[in-house]
């Protein structure tokens, strides 16, 4: 295809796109083939097809070849679900604010998708009205967005966009990855690692859990609905606290995920990239499992069979959403930061709490109680020791302590304890 029949074809997609039918509301990525229809996709050329080369992919346009990337990860649960969102948004955002098929997509581009991710707009055609961010996918309230994302959101996302460019590039349907190529994308490696250097400031002290304990324990429950909301809250934080649970791990797991092997207790896990592990339960976790399940009013230890959510809706019965728990845990938060009211940066540090704190705070109290160092690894399935040393103290204590041996007149020192 020539340069002037791909820059006619952009033109028609920007003219369809710019219609006035959908300009109001965004389809999700399911919805694309059927509203685009008037599109012949197998003449759309971006400019960075690889016409030269033997494609690797049963792909005959944008939307065919993000599928067979995406089909990768079919048998990965939680990468699927994240790399199909953050792809969605990306395809939309090409779409709909560049007028231009992915295959289009270059360094510039890119550049500006970055900065679009820190602020999205218009916002009311991005990001979710009040009450919209739980419409589903087609409904005119619907929107990829909720608002800013934040540096590591930020990074997951583009972590997505690299890898759908990566691929195509491997299966030479596209000519060059130019994400490679910005240099603030590759800066976001730094970042993370001077984020993890703040990570202490979102592990709490012992008196700031302390009273986060005394707060949930305190909790009303006269009426039915207040003792219902307590007794969840109650078994998400034991839950989340003793086996240091991700939230998605905690929102796609059932009850059958707790197994007795040999007159012990065990939580088998699914993770991050699709792992299976399996993580032992602590004895005031089966106590807080029981008391739980019994308000329940079920068997006081979970079957097999037993396949009903961990944490669901008590309106649905279906699981509720990473974001419905996060709510609950900042409700809870919110009350706690009440007592620290002589102390703003205490209470302005506990207004932030959220679920994936409980993950940190669980490495640092394992690590505080003697636990090994090589299991606070193993229970929280890091693949690395560098990863678990940003959660754990020892080691730091013991550079800490080896550290005082320093001196001044170090060589001296060392001088006159070999006699010379």
């Amino acid at each position: 295809m020539t340069k002037k029949e791909n820059k006619n074809t952009d033109n028609n997609l920007s003219n369809l796109l710019s219609s006035p039918s959908l300009s109001s509301s965004l389809p999700s990525l399911h919805y694309l083939p059927k509203i685009f229809l008037k599109i012949p996709f197998s003449e759309i050329q971006g400019t960075n097809r690889d016409k030269k080369n033997y494609c690797q992919i049963h792909a005959t346009n944008d939307y065919e070849a993000l599928q067979c990337w995406l089909n990768e990860y079919a048998h990965k649960n939680t990468t699927y679900r994240t790399y199909k969102k953050e792809t969605e948004r990306f395809l939309l955002w090409c779409l709909y604010q560049q007028k231009k098929p992915l295959s289009s997509i270059d360094r510039d581009d890119l550049a500006a998708y970055i900065q679009f991710l820190e602020d999205p707009q218009p916002c009311s055609l991005w990001c979710a009205p009040p009450g919209g961010r739980h419409c589903q996918r087609g409904s005119p309230r619907w929107r990829p967005f909720t608002g800013p994302l934040s540096h590591s959101a930020k990074a997951t996302a583009l972590s997505a966009i690299d890898s759908l460019f990566n691929y195509l590039v491997a299966a030479r349907y596209l000519i060059f990855n130019p994400l490679t190529i910005i240099k603030k994308y590759k800066s976001r490696k730094i970042h993370l690692s001077s984020e993890a250097l703040s990570l202490h400031e979102r592990i709490l002290e012992v008196e700031e859990w302390h009273a986060i304990l005394d707060t949930l324990e305190n909790l009303p429950e006269a009426l039915p609905e207040e003792k219902k909301e307590k007794e969840r809250c109650r078994f998400l934080v034991h839950i989340l606290y003793f086996l240091g649970l991700r939230i998605e791990e905690l929102t796609t797991h059932t009850w059958n995920a707790f197994r007795k092997i040999e007159n012990q207790w065990w939580f088998f896990v699914r993770g991050k990239g699709d792992k299976k592990a399996k993580i032992p339960v602590n004895d005031q976790l089966l106590r807080s499992l029981i008391q739980y399940r019994v308000f329940l009013c079920k068997p006081p230890l979970p079957p097999i069979e037993d396949t009903t959510p961990l944490i669901h809706s008590f309106r649905t019965e279906k699981a509720i959403t990473s974001r419905q728990i996060n709510k609950i845990l900042k409700k809870l938060a919110l009350a706690t930061a009440k007592q620290f009211m002589d102390h703003p940066d205490k209470a302005k540090k506990i207004k932030k709490f959220s679920a994936h704190w409980l993950r940190h705070l669980s490495a640092s109290m394992q690590d505080r109680s003697g636990i090994a160092f090589k299991h606070i690894r193993h229970n929280l399935r890091h693949e690395n020791d560098e990863t678990t040393r940003r959660y754990v103290h020892a080691f730091d204590q013991e550079r800490y302590q080896d550290m005082q041996k320093l001196t001044l007149r170090g060589d001296a020192l060392s001088l006159k304890q070999r006699g010379t």
